[in-house]
């Protein structure tokens, strides 16, 4: 067999290989994305119809916005998923790209506001141990950013600005709370978080809340850009490896 020759065969069963686990991958990937949409349905199904909480009422929190919020871009996502293993091509746009990063982000701050409200220091004191709590509070978060920073296609080095993209869906949720429950139109006591309580804690103590929300949600959104960068590619490593080799 010539040199060209070899080269030709070498090539073709690196493209093989390349493929195969391409495909894999987005198979895996779409089952992740059903599967915390299954997670996320349930846990909201499992709230209003088995501890018969009612819907608007637990609509106060950011945990059951961002559940229901991930749950309908994973499902949109999983699809997508389906479409690029078929073609074998991504299809999906920077728009895509910064609602998944928004959606890992959002999951991301609410694990982080989970872990320090289990802490002694915090008022706060979130539900981890029924069936919604942990599928909202661990599950979700965790499969969530799993999925985004090993399967979506990398947008490049993030720019100075662009990881703020990532927490717009907390902005928004945070500028409609504020603004209602600072309006007096929901009562504090109905507040789900303390720095929403405009009645019993201090401004100072708000505006460090918030701003330190914003704070971890900007750093998250560029640090899960950058494991994306980095991670992305981890399930053709050894492909890498063999074409080098080659």
């Amino acid at each position: 067999m010539t040199a060209s020759r070899r080269k030709i065969k070498e090539l073709e069963e690196f493209s093989a290989r390349f493929s195969k686990r391409y495909i894999l991958k987005k198979r895996v990937n779409a089952l992740l994305c059903f599967f915390i949409a299954a997670c996320g349905t349930s846990a909201v199904m499992y709230s209003r119809f088995i501890f018969h909480n009612e819907l608007f009422d637990r609509l106060r929190y950011m945990t059951f916005w961002g559940t229901i919020f991930t749950a309908i871009v994973s499902f949109i996502f999983g699809i997508v998923c389906i479409t690029e293993a078929e073609k074998e091509t991504e299809v999906t746009n920077r728009h895509v790209y910064f609602l998944r990063l928004s959606s890992a982000t959002t999951e991301s701050v609410i694990f982080v506001v989970v872990l320090t409200g289990l802490t002694p220091i915090m008022p706060d004191q979130p539900d981890v141990t029924s069936y919604p709590g942990f599928m909202m509070h661990i599950v979700i978060p965790i499969t969530t950013v799993a999925s985004f920073v090993l399967n979506d296609p990398p947008i490049g080095k993030p720019k100075v600005f662009e990881p703020l993209k990532g927490t717009m869906f907390i902005g928004v949720y945070a500028v409609l709370m504020t603004t209602l429950f600072g309006t007096g139109k929901i009562s504090s006591d109905k507040a789900p978080y303390s720095f929403l309580d405009f009645e019993h804690t201090s401004m100072l103590y708000k505006l460090i809340s918030l701003v330190s929300i914003f704070a971890i949600g900007y750093a998250v959104s560029w640090l899960l850009m950058r494991l994306n960068m980095k991670l992305s590619w981890i399930w053709f490593g050894d492909i890498r490896r063999f074409k080098k080799k080659g």
